[in-house]
């Protein structure tokens, strides 16, 4: 979820509970000065939905909702993973090996690279910042409270997990293709305009699905991010975008895939995720944050793992789909996946590319955010996974090199920044 931020809530003046938003949960008026950029910086504004009047959410789910957001932990919504409940585990490999750290006569990054992206890193209030280069780790730097084994929700990273197991599932014959009407694998959307929608859509993020905007307790903005019933929120979402030509980040276009993945393979989510992915990359374990136990993930954010464990998901990518002599997921998928869509070029199937230069990239018309790329990166083949505001996975194929950078949500992150950083300390090809 790009929102996954800080919220400040406030109430109307005839003192019913409201909320302006940044996408989840977060903290009352009286926030740091910081949380309240951040708020003001992610916040959504979207036309009103019509919903026709019935008994949901019930007032249960609406004291759920209440009772989550009074407790969130809004400075450290990254590190707090335990208050993401109920969860579910993601079996990672039988015996995980952490990854090597290269002898620093062994490394190929410049001194002072390294000095630069670190120092930002560090301004930016990073609890983790690891960078792999042609076979093992150059950077592997973990901030006070942190280490190799903690674990972090990084919220919309898990989106482009989503569209990897997608492609496992693909290949494996659960899943005919992308063109397939997502109404073949999620029967209660038959005979419906989103049961018709082509699960290449929902991949591109142009499927028609708005977010909705943010109101109190009872609304379908606050019970997806913190309710107990996904599928019936999603229902919900209004379609007001056009669909398969205009680009509307929304994260109810995961979570149908999510659910498309389930029902197609007849598999938990979580175990098809370990089996088809999480074990062959030889991550270790890992978990779901659920809406209710034995319920749906929230496909959209919360696969809380390692920093080790992302830089093993950008390698995935960075290695055409393969973990050795294992083909995981299949190279055209890859190519696919992170393929500039029709709808947006600097977006693939549910992941970040880097070109052609934004400098201040959108979500599309329902989100205010912007985020800033001060400079073109340095190289055209960048592609990222993004969640939490500053919360990066970057692979540059290029540069055979994939940086993790993982902390605080940050006001003023530059995508083009950190990974523009370590490419500048580069060793000079002759042949250039």
């Amino acid at each position: 979820m790009i929102e996954r931020a800080t919220v400040v809530r406030t109430a109307s003046p005839a003192g019913k509970r409201g909320g302006a938003d940044t996408g989840n949960p977060g903290v009352r008026r009286g926030a740091t000065l910081a949380a309240r950029a951040l708020a003001g910086l992610l916040a959504v504004s979207t036309s009103a939905i019509a919903v026709a009047q019935d008994s949901w959410p019930s007032p249960a789910q609406v004291k759920l909702v209440h009772d989550r957001l009074a407790t969130f932990p809004a400075s450290r919504l990254v590190a707090a993973v335990d208050w993401y409940q109920p969860q579910e585990a993601v079996k990672g490999a039988r015996h995980p090996r952490p990854m090597v750290l290269k002898p620093t006569a062994s490394r190929t990054l410049a001194p002072t690279a390294v000095a630069a992206a670190t120092a930002y890193a560090e301004a930016q209030k990073s609890y983790a910042l690891l960078v792999w280069r042609k076979g093992a780790l150059e950077i592997e730097t973990y901030w006070p409270g942190f280490d190799r084994s903690s674990r972090y929700e990084t919220a919309s990273m898990h989106k482009t997990v989503v569209a990897l197991a997608i492609g496992a599932a693909v290949a494996a014959g659960k899943i005919h293709g992308v063109d397939d009407p997502i109404e073949r694998y999620i029967p209660e959307l038959v005979g419906t305009r989103r049961g018709a929608m082509p699960l290449r859509g929902y991949l591109e993020m142009a499927s028609g699905i708005e977010t909705p905007r943010p109101g109190g307790d009872a609304s379908v903005y606050w019970q997806y991010y913190l309710g107990d019933d996904l599928n019936a929120d999603v229902a919900r979402w209004p379609d007001t975008c056009a669909p398969r030509t205009e680009f509307c980040y929304a994260n109810a276009n995961t979570h149908y895939l999510g659910w498309a993945l389930s029902n197609a393979t007849g598999m938990r989510y979580a175990d098809w995720l370990s089996r088809a992915i999480w074990q062959p990359i030889g991550a270790s374990d890992a978990r779901l944050w659920l809406d209710k136990v034995g319920g749906s993930p929230r496909h959209s954010c919360c696969l809380i793992a390692t920093a080790q464990d992302w830089i093993r998901i950008g390698r995935l990518i960075l290695d055409q789909g393969k973990v050795g002599n294992r083909q995981v997921v299949p190279a055209t998928w890859i190519a696919s996946m992170t393929a500039p869509s029709p709808a947006n070029p600097n977006y693939g199937w549910q992941v970040w590319r880097g070109s052609p230069h934004a400098p201040a990239r959108t979500y599309g018309k329902s989100i205010k955010a912007q985020v800033p790329a001060a400079d073109p990166f340095a190289r055209d083949d960048v592609v990222f996974l993004d969640g939490s505001a500053g919360q990066r996975v970057y692979v540059i194929p290029s540069a055979d090199m994939v940086i993790v950078r993982i902390g605080t949500p940050s006001t003023d992150w530059d995508d083009s920044r950190l990974p523009n950083l370590l490419l500048a300390g580069l060793p000079i090809d002759p042949a250039k």
